[in-house]
């Protein structure tokens, strides 16, 4: 195979920086508008369907698993600089009950707290859209939600947190269960 994408010319840091200053301003105005009721795409409206997201990310996962990191990073920065601001609180159980609701909000899990303190919590996801239904592949998938949570719970906190990932339906669990640390 033939990829027209390898050894593509990187940007220098402060050039990807801007873009990225570019897009989490976007990101920002698409949460603003989704809240206000008005569509990104005027003809197709914003949602698609589940299938694109499984085959482009759990796919690559599974196909390419030393993208796992890489995946936790993007999330923790898309968790950090986009999404904290949905989540308040001063503790983390304070955090964990303001962040429940957002994934079932955007059509993403339904969530439940199963135990919150100070230096630690245990959520689930029931309905996972990343993996739930998925056959049992012995694999973990849930990597970019995981980095996603630790940037929001970080940054909310004030403390950096770890999210891991200890079930997943593409594990044969019935749902999937994640670990926040704090760890400062």
């Amino acid at each position: 195979m033939k990829n027209p994408y390898k050894n593509s010319p990187r940007p220098e840091p402060d050039e990807m920086e801007r873009r990225a200053d570019m897009l989490r301003a976007a990101f920002a105005d698409d949460y603003e508008k989704s809240e206000r009721g008005e569509s990104i795409r005027p003809r197709l409206g914003d949602l698609m369907s589940i299938q694109y997201m499984r085959e482009r990310q759990t796919l690559s996962f599974v196909l390419h698993p030393e993208l796992k990191e890489i995946a936790y990073e993007i999330g923790y920065r898309i968790g950090r600089d986009i999404c904290s601001d949905m989540i308040r609180g001063k503790t983390l159980p304070e955090i964990m009950q303001s962040n429940r609701p957002i994934a079932e909000n955007i059509s993403y899990a339904f969530e439940e707290i199963v135990e919150a303190d100070e230096k630690h919590a245990v959520y689930r996801h029931y309905e996972c859209a990343d993996c739930y239904g998925l056959p049992d592949i012995h694999d973990k998938v849930c990597v970019y939600e995981a980095g996603v949570a630790a940037g929001m719970f970080s940054e909310a906190l004030g403390k950096q947190c770890t999210v891991t990932e200890l079930k997943c339906c593409a594990n044969g669990d019935p749902y999937c269960e994640f670990l926040v640390e704090v760890t400062d």
